[in-house]
């Protein structure tokens, strides 16, 4: 079996850091934002979903890179 590969450097860990950071930060925000409008309003676990989606397909584009 071979080692692992240890050639990620430090910038590029703390750009996978701060872009999941950002991605949670901005989803409570809007979330927040959206629910307390007087606009039609969604379902809770519909937002979730989505946002769950959109983190998936960051990290594999994160991955990939």
């Amino acid at each position: 079996m071979a080692a692992p590969r240890d050639n990620v450097t430090l910038l590029f860990k703390l750009y996978c850091l701060a872009v999941m950071t950002l991605m949670a930060a901005v989803y409570t925000i809007a979330l927040r934002y959206t629910r307390t409008s007087d606009k039609e309003l969604y379902f809770s676990t519909t937002a979730v979903c989505i946002t769950e989606v959109i983190k998936l397909l960051l990290s594999v584009g994160i991955l990939a890179k």
